[in-house]
């Protein structure tokens, strides 16, 4: 029986009202789920809307040279809900980790993956938790990572999903970041969410 977590603001539900980036989940896991489904239940009457971003045409839509540049680099992926006890979601921690930093749990994946069904080449990395390119001087990395995640949020990239009640959306965990934009902390917003497993990105 797959588990199901329940993504609201009410009752014992997660991640309250505020907004999340754009983000893969389980990323820094050793194995990151293939896939969601969120089902809604109740939605706002404003805001709360799922925003999603194509990492195959973010990766495609590079120039060459950037390309050539990160083909063949890792990533460390640090777990952010560690982080999120110590400042939380849109600010209070770093989102590049330099040697001054004390390294937390997570995980190495390749920053250009390969789509384990379709072969296309992906830019595997979300907008805002803590990432480290190992063996690369951290200025460097820092400052390739920022300009990768500029790329990112180019609204040609992404679709924004305003919900309604008894809405069902899947999305590729393995090729999509997701981020939800923010709502009234006085309304209700209740989705249930069921993840699939996947497979070791490569």
């Amino acid at each position: 029986v797959p588990d199901i977590v329940k993504v609201a603001n009410t009752g014992d539900g997660e991640l309250g009202n505020f907004a999340l980036p754009a983000h893969i989940d389980h990323q820094w896991t050793p194995v990151p789920s293939s896939g969601s489904f969120l089902y809604a239940l109740e939605v706002p009457s404003s805001g709360g809307e799922t925003r999603f971003t194509n990492l195959t045409r973010a990766y495609e839509s590079l120039d060459e040279a950037t390309r050539r540049e990160i083909d063949g680099l890792r990533l460390i992926n640090y777990n952010p809900f560690i982080r999120l006890r110590e400042g939380g979601y849109g600010g209070g921690f770093a989102t590049y980790r330099t040697p001054d930093i004390e390294p937390i749990q997570g995980s190495e994946h390749p920053l250009v993956r390969t789509h384990p069904e379709s072969g296309r080449r992906v830019l595997f990395l979300s907008a805002h938790t803590e990432v480290e390119i190992p063996g690369y001087d951290p200025a460097r990395g820092q400052a390739l990572i920022g300009r990768l995640r500029e790329h990112l949020a180019r609204p040609e990239l992404s679709y924004s999903h305003a919900w309604s009640v008894g809405d069902i959306v899947w999305w590729d965990n393995q090729a999509v970041l997701h981020a939800r934009n923010a709502f009234p902390a006085s309304e209700r917003r209740r989705l249930k969410r069921i993840s699939l497993a996947g497979s070791r990105p490569f």
